[in-house]
């Protein structure tokens, strides 16, 4: 799957995943993503883990353009 170009794929290697991974998790959160890791058979953990890099790239390529058209309004 080529969804993502080398810079986003870095992009989200090294500074999106990373930085929503530190975030910190309730005991609810953790309860649900630990029965989902645990649930889920390896194949389709890869499969839950592409579909998560879509749309975590997606939400920051948003925001990156929302900041960018914002810009001139949040000075």
């Amino acid at each position: 799957m080529s969804f993502m170009s080398d810079f986003m794929r870095w992009m989200y290697d090294h500074y999106i995943r990373p930085n929503i991974e530190s975030q910190p998790k309730d005991d609810a959160e953790a309860i649900c993503f630990d029965l989902l890791s645990n649930e889920l058979a390896p194949d389709m953990r890869q499969h839950l883990q592409k579909a998560l890099s879509y749309y975590a790239v997606q939400g920051f390529r948003l925001g990156v353009r929302t900041g960018a058209a914002l810009n001139a309004d949040l000075r």
